[in-house]
Order: C-alpha cells, then sequence, then structure tokens
C-alpha cells in the first residue's frame, strides 16, 4: 500500500475470552436482522479458531519474504497461492497475465559526509527512480520544510543533494502529490538528487514507489530524521559535501506478472462479488502487514466458506493482485481484462491497512451504499465491525474500482503502530496478532458471503459523469489527474 487512511475514532476493541461461548450466542441473536445467522456464526467460529490465515502469513513472510514486483519471490508468491487455493478444493484457480514496463533493479544505496566531518550516512533509495550512475560527490543543499508541493526552488539546488521535509506521515493523498511535484521541479532546476527526511522513529527509513513509476525524474532518497537533522545543523554552519552511490537501473523490456483468481461459483453466476488484495511488497523487511496479512485474509475467507460447503446466489470471486505498490498494476489490469464483466460486480471488498483492530468497511465516499452495507455489517457488531465509514483516499486496489464507478470497499482498521511499521524494516512476522488476523477473515467472509447473498447489490455502478462529482466531492481529483494524466479509465 502506498498511502492511506481513513481517520475514524471508535471504542476499545472487545476482548475475547472463550470463543465458542460468547461469538456464537451473540452471532444467533441477530436472527431477527438475517436469515442466515447459523451460517454467519460458522464462518465467524472458523476464522477465530481455525488458525489458517495466520499460518499462510508465516509460509508467505518466513519462506519467500519479501515481494518485489517482477522479481522471482513475487512469481513464487502466486505460484504458492494457486496452490493453496488447489490444496483447497477450487477447481478454477488460475493466472492472468499482463505486462508492464519498465522493470526496475536496486543495488545497495550508500552514502557518505565528507565535509565538514567524515561520517557514515543512512540512505535508501525510493522504487522506480533513477541511479547516480556510479557515486558522486555533492553539495546538500536544505530546502527546509515544504507546506505544499510547489515551493520556490533556489538556483542553488544545481548539482546538489537537497534536502526536503515534507512533514507528512507518508501516507496522506496531499503528501503523495506533493512529494511527485517536488521531485519534479527539482529535476528541472538540475538537482542531482532529492532526500526525503523519514518520519519514521529510531533511524527507520521508508520507500515508495507511487507517482514514481514508471519512472522517477531524479534519485530520490530515504534519509533518517537523525541523519537529516546533522546534515541541517551542518549546513547552517558552512557548506557540507557528501558522497552518494544509488545503483539503480531499468529494464525497459515488457515484464510480465501475474495475478491469481479463483471462484465460489453461484447459483447465478452472471453476478459475483470480489474478495481482493496484493500480494507484492517492497523489500525492506518481509511484507507482513503490507501485504501478506491481507493476502492471507483472502485465502482463508474463501477457504472458510468452501469448507462449510457454501453455495451462494452471487459467485464470489478471489483475487489476489501483484503490481500495487508501482500503480495498482495487477488491479488494472484486471479491470482491463474483465470490462465486459463490471456492470455485473456487485461490491468488491479489498484489504490492504495491516492487521490492527477491524471495525467495518469504508465506503469511499458512496452514500448510496450506507443503507445496504449496514444491514450487512450488523451481524458483526458483537464482534466491533458494524461500521460503514465514509471516508474516501485512493488506498490500494479498490481505487482502480472505484474510478470505474463499481461500488468498492476495504476493511476499516484502527490506525495503532501501522504507520511506524508501513514499508519499514520493522514490517515482520512476529508483530502480528494473530486474533487481529482472525476478526479480519471474519469481516471479510460475512461481507462477501452476505453481499453474494443479497436479492439486490448495495449501489448501483455509477457512471462516468457521477465518478468524476465522486472524486471532487471526496477531494481526491487533483490526484486521479497525476495518477491517470493520459488516457481516463472511466
Amino acid at each position: 500500500m502506498w498511502h492511506r487512511r481513513p481517520a475514524c475514532a471508535r471504542e476499545a476493541p472487545i476482548r475475547f475470552f472463550i470463543l465458542t461461548l460468547f461469538i456464537f450466542p451473540l452471532l444467533t441473536a441477530t436472527a431477527q436482522i438475517d436469515s442466515r445467522p447459523d451460517t454467519i456464526a460458522r464462518i465467524v467460529g472458523y476464522s477465530m479458531t481455525r488458525g489458517g490465515a495466520s499460518e499462510f502469513l508465516e509460509t508467505i513472510t518466513d519462506r519467500i519474504g519479501p515481494r518485489i514486483t517482477g522479481s522471482k519471490e513475487s512469481r513464487a508468491t502466486a505460484d504458492l497461492i494457486l496452490k493453496a487455493l488447489k490444496d483447497a478444493g477450487f477447481s478454477n484457480p488460475h493466472f492472468e497475465e499482463y505486462q508492464f514496463a519498465p522493470g526496475w533493479q536496486k543495488g545497495t544505496t550508500t552514502g557518505e559526509i565528507l565535509s565538514p566531518i567524515r561520517r557514515s550516512l543512512l540512505v535508501g533509495t525510493y522504487g522506480w527512480v533513477p541511479g547516480t550512475q556510479g557515486p558522486i560527490e555533492v553539495p546538500v543543499v536544505d530546502l527546509g520544510s515544504i507546506e505544499s508541493g510547489h515551493p520556490e526552488i533556489p538556483p542553488q539546488v544545481r548539482g546538489a543533494a537537497v534536502l526536503v521535509d515534507l512533514k507528512s506521515n507518508a501516507l496522506g493523498t496531499t503528501y503523495v502529490a506533493a512529494r511527485y511535484h517536488v521531485s519534479q521541479a527539482l529535476a528541472k532546476a538540475g538537482a542531482a538528487a532529492m532526500m526525503i527526511i523519514s518520519d519514521k522513529p529510531d533511524r527507520m527509513l521508508y520507500t515508495s514507489a507511487f507517482l514514481f513509476y514508471p519512472r522517477g525524474a531524479l534519485p530520490v532518497l530515504s534519509i533518517p530524521n537523525e541523519d537529516g537533522t546533522l546534515l541541517r545543523r551542518l549546513a547552517a554552519k558552512g557548506e557540507v559535501k557528501i558522497r552518494l552511490d544509488v545503483p539503480n537501473s531499468f529494464d525497459d523490456r515488457p515484464q510480465t506478472e501475474r495475478n491469481v483468481i479463483a471462484d465460489i461459483e453461484g447459483a447465478d453466476p452472471s453476478k459475483m462479488v470480489l474478495l481482493t488484495a496484493h500480494f507484492d511488497s517492497w523489500d525492506a523487511a518481509q511484507g507482513a502487514n503490507d501485504n501478506a496479512v491481507g493476502v492471507a485474509v483472502v485465502l482463508e475467507a474463501g477457504r472458510i466458506l468452501k469448507s462449510l460447503g457454501i453455495k451462494p446466489r452471487h459467485t464470489i470471486r478471489l483475487v489476489f493482485f501483484s503490481g500495487e505498490e508501482q500503480d495498482d498494476l495487477g488491479s488494472n489490469a484486471y479491470v482491463r481484462q474483465h470490462k465486459s464483466e463490471l456492470d455485473n460486480v456487485w461490491a468488491v471488498i479489498n484489504t490492504d491497512h495491516g492487521a490492527q483492530s477491524p471495525f467495518g468497511l469504508v465506503l469511499y465516499g458512496r452514500d448510496d451504499l450506507k443503507s445496504a452495507t449496514e444491514k450487512v455489517l450488523k451481524p458483526l457488531a458483537p464482534l466491533g465491525g458494524g461500521q460503514a465509514v465514509m471516508d474516501a483516499a485512493f488506498d490500494s486496489d479498490e481505487e482502480a474500482f472505484m474510478v470505474v464507478g463499481v461500488p468498492a470497499f476495504s476493511i476499516a482498521v484502527e490506525d495503532a503502530d501501522y504507520n511506524f511499521r508501513h514499508h519499514t524494516i520493522i514490517d515482520t512476522y512476529e508483530r502480528i496478532e494473530p486474533r487481529m488476523v482472525g476478526l479480519q477473515t471474519a469481516i471479510m467472509a460475512v461481507a462477501g458471503y452476505s453481499f453474494a447473498e443479497a436479492d439486490q447489490p448495495p449501489g448501483r455502478r455509477l457512471s462516468s459523469s457521477e465518478v468524476h462529482e465522486l472524486l471532487k466531492k471526496t477531494g481526491l481529483e487533483q490526484l486521479y489527474e497525476l495518477d491517470y494524466p493520459n488516457k481516463k479509465p472511466y
């Protein structure tokens, strides 16, 4: 995931003691609301007690690890997901290939202060940005704190490594647009590199490729706050020179990636509900929270529905995307390849917010979806999962469906420490709480099943003009124009 997230307060999460004694009766008590309380109770019970999602999460993170788009690890993950689907009894799991360009590789980025002192610098590259074509020795210019994406660029940046403090947690819609605009301005002014001061604690670095893909305008680096403020103190007293070596390279040949798809066919297979997650990640750590846990949740939700012998009224499709971290490559490829089906997609439920405490579904500004969504979520209220959240952002793969008018949702979660771990060296398996994984599996499976069992979709597909108005209303129009600079999807 590149950036997020809805901020919504809720009561502290319910503490669970003996699941079979407390969850089942609470859910069965919703019989007057839902005609399938026993099925929902069984789905929740399996989600909370089987441990299948946590087990699969461990396999991805420990056996494969980081999964950059286009890498052998990404390919191995697609193979692993396909095998798990076949082992669960799905009769039709398959790959859908798409091409993208360019490919990108990185080496070990290094930095060193040369004067007025000699000291190593901790630096790391952003994704899909160029390298320095060998070591370079350059002065440092401090651009200061940036409040918008259009600062005044002084002539001294030419040939310099430019320190930039964007004053953000690197997740906001405004932030990513500002980051892009500043990088373009610095490249035009002849800067040698852009060094973004990381907001992560404990000298941690950050990375992303959003709006840099397919090719950034100049080398863009993350530098810890501690190293960045040292350079600032030195620069306030005189000239500072550093050495940078950023061995990044592009491969302009078409690259092949794959999505993984499987169906639980409904009695009426012409309509469907999609449960989705992306499996690519960055390589600072294991990509556990972003987004191996989402993959495990969707897979286990599907396996539970399959093991219970559920045949829904409409088809439930599991889709595992690659290429989300670059520019929603997999989900956009899916939308192109399945264009003729989009009118029949009743809902897309994505998960890419990490294994924090879930409290419902995000509706991305679609007021018309609220009534049906609240009905679907009501049986989950005893678990704290009953809220319909109206916030909107370009969070993840749901964007590809949102901009073509398809009803798009994602699991809403508490922020907790997600922002500290996001795209950093501490996004690892042992930091994931299994109980939260179980809760998210329950919400994904119950919501998907309930939407697929409904008589009507939660809302209709929006027209092009309605999508445009939605983007304006939610404040996403500017970012949309940057993300889709040429042909518009709607």
